[in-house]
């Protein structure tokens, strides 16, 4: 296989980590962790150690929920005897909901808090929890949740460095840097009745014992997409297709920015290839799919048939690891998307300007795959990525400008699912074998059969 040219030096750094939003959210999530038996069954501390872990919880979620209600978001908060707070998750409302109102707590208290956490080194299941937590925290049509936002301050980012090069020391991601295996590729079809309608004809398959070889030509790409084309069901698109609409939507959006310079309409949020493409993920140490456990935005997805997939050998991969490889992509093949995009990533990023994505059906013609990998998502998803100095293409009357807050052009990795192949041509040669999961809510975690 073709690998994409990268930095020989591939394997992540603590500095990435702490540089990148997932990244950050990944540290900021696993040095709130702690041991369990040194809290009781009320969750009260009993050491000095995990004492000072729940002050530095308790001042998180302090701190970030005054910055969840300062941008409209919802959070109840309930003050213990102690004066710390406690409170449930924030909901999205139109309104802040007001209540008790004790000392604000600001990103330098968390910081300070931070620094009296003793680090707990993290195991494979420390991991690959925080990781199915930071990738259902991940949004691109509004502001990052306030937690994520306290994080990126400079002086709590410094407080988390040394958990950052603790989880690097661990070499638990050693192997996230890795080029794509074609030897475990693993397609996936969702039980996914209330969202999409009906079931993927591939669940009408038995699926293949766990050492079977037995190969099944019979299965098609449209066997992993629901078969009712009924309403809110689209069927898959190609290249041509899905360039086709990005076009004609961004041609419209142009027409609404003459007409009314000052709208704020959001739009598309997400910047990987149509879904109607094959896609693949592989496998964690343990033989679970990553791409059941990391789903961006997946609705309390709950059962999966897996299909691993044999490639061709001649396939041409991409391989993004940083955001240097996708802004390459961009400004190689670049689609402006900058009148669709613009209102949406704004709210995302706090950033107005011009926005390109990479045009996939020009990539296609150079690499047949474009594989994230986990290292490469934690560097890039939900970071603003700077691809050029001006505008890509023709200039035009219509392109909007009002409000930008830098001249440059940038591009923003948008929905991609951790260690995921899109698959741009034909390469795959057959499934060989079907695997069904499930997600068990008594061991809280996906489980074969």
């Amino acid at each position: 296989m073709t690998t994409y040219p990268t930095d020989p030096d591939g394997r992540i750094t603590a500095e990435d980590l702490l540089t990148s939003p997932r990244g950050r959210s990944l540290v900021f999530g696993l040095a709130q962790r702690g041991r369990t038996d040194e809290f009781d069954d009320e969750a009260e501390p009993l050491t000095e150690e995990a004492r000072a872990l729940d002050e530095f919880r308790s001042a998180v979620f302090a701190a970030g929920s005054r910055v969840d209600r300062a941008q409209g978001v919802a959070v109840t908060i309930y003050v213990r005897e102690d004066g710390t707070e406690a409170g449930s998750e924030p909901e999205l409302e139109t309104e802040p909901e007001l209540g008790p109102d004790p000392k604000a707590m600001s990103s330098a208290d968390v910081a300070a808090r931070l620094r009296l956490v003793t680090p707990v080194i993290p195991t494979q299941d420390d991991l690959e929890n925080e990781m199915a937590e930071v990738i259902s925290g991940a949004m691109y049509w509004q502001p990052p949740h306030g937690h994520n936002q306290i994080a990126s301050d400079p002086v709590v980012r410094e407080a988390l460095r040394r958990f950052a090069e603790i989880l690097i020391d661990t070499g638990l991601l050693d192997s996230w840097s890795l080029a794509l295996n074609p030897n475990d590729q693993w397609a996936l079809a969702w039980d996914d009745e209330v969202h999409r309608g009906s079931l993927p004809a591939v669940f009408d398959l038995e699926p293949g014992p766990a050492d079977s070889s037995e190969e099944h030509p019979e299965i098609t790409l449209t066997d992993l997409h629901p078969t009712s084309t009924g309403s809110g069901i689209h069927p898959p698109w190609g290249l041509g297709e899905w360039l086709a609409d990005v076009l004609t939507t961004e041609t419209d959006y142009r027409h609404d920015f003459v007409k009314n310079p000052l709208g704020e309409v959001s739009g598309e949020w997400c910047s990987t290839p149509p879904g109607g493409l094959w896609s693949s993920t592989g496998t964690w140490p343990h033989g679970t799919p990553i791409g059941v456990e990391l789903v961006e935005d997946d609705f309390g997805l709950e059962r999966a048939r897996a299909c691993r997939l044999r490639l061709r050998s001649d396939a041409r991969i991409a391989e993004i690891r940083g955001p240097a490889d996708w802004a390459d992509l961009c400004r190689r093949y670049p689609l402006d998307v900058t009148a669709q995009r613009r209102q949406v990533w704004f709210e995302a990023t706090d950033r107005k300007g011009r926005w390109v994505i990479p045009d996939w059906s020009q990539v296609s013609e150079e690499f047949d795959g474009v594989h994230v990998g986990l290292a490469g998502y934690l560097r890039t998803a939900g970071a603003v990525i700077d691809v050029a100095e001006a505008h890509l293409g023709e200039a035009s009357e219509t392109f909007p400008t009002v409000g930008n807050t830098d001249d440059r052009t940038a591009s923003l990795m948008a929905g991609w699912h951790p260690d995921t192949t899109f698959w741009l041509n034909d390469v795959i040669d057959a499934v060989t074998e079907v695997v069904e999961w499930h997600y068990d809510d008594d061991a809280d975690r996906w489980v074969r059969g």
